[in-house]
């Protein structure tokens, strides 16, 4: 595990901080997880589908990026997040992933996003090194714009966040 990366951005409504926790070359029996604010425990497929079909084994590189939301005003908000994922470049051998959004659950003020790149080792062994860059929008609640757009590179060997763009509306607070 390397150390945390972490951003503060302020919106109209509220601070936003943004820690990502790196986990690098990961060798796992499965992509099983535990959701600390809620207990509840999960599993992901190897499309990063949660619940059935738990992908069995996995090499490849992980991070997860975490999200706190503090209100400016002290009254409870009810707040949703959404990602919309684009493939903005790939490597000629991987085959281009459509564009996929998810509504990511916020619960307590807080947030998280699991980044997984890799392969189940017991299928036939995957060319090497295979690499692709993807675009992150963010949006709270039903906003129109992003607040926040990110970009990543996936490898085997590990998972980059390459840059942190504040949205219209939104200031970097700190890094």
């Amino acid at each position: 595990t390397e150390p945390e990366t972490v951003y503060r951005f302020a919106t109209s409504g509220c601070e936003v901080q943004l820690s990502v926790e790196y986990f690098g070359r990961s060798e796992v029996n499965s992509l099983r997880f535990r959701d600390f604010l809620t207990r509840n425990r999960f599993c992901l497929s190897a499309s990063g589908i949660e619940g059935p079909g738990c992908m069995q084994e996995f090499s490849g590189s992980l991070a997860i990026a975490y999200y706190r939301f503090r209100f400016r005003h002290h009254a409870k908000v009810s707040l949703s997040l959404r990602e919309r994922v684009l493939t903005i470049d790939h490597d000629s051998r991987l085959d281009p992933r459509p564009p996929f959004e998810k509504l990511l659950p916020v619960e307590s003020g807080a947030a998280s996003d699991i980044q997984a790149f890799g392969y189940d080792p017991s299928s036939p062994p995957a060319p090497l090194p295979l690499w692709c860059l993807l675009r992150q929008d963010l949006y709270l609640n039903n906003q129109s714009s992003a607040f926040l757009v990110t970009h990543w590179k996936h490898t085997f060997d590990a998972i980059r966040l390459l840059d942190v763009i504040p949205g219209e509306g939104t200031e970097l607070l700190s890094t």
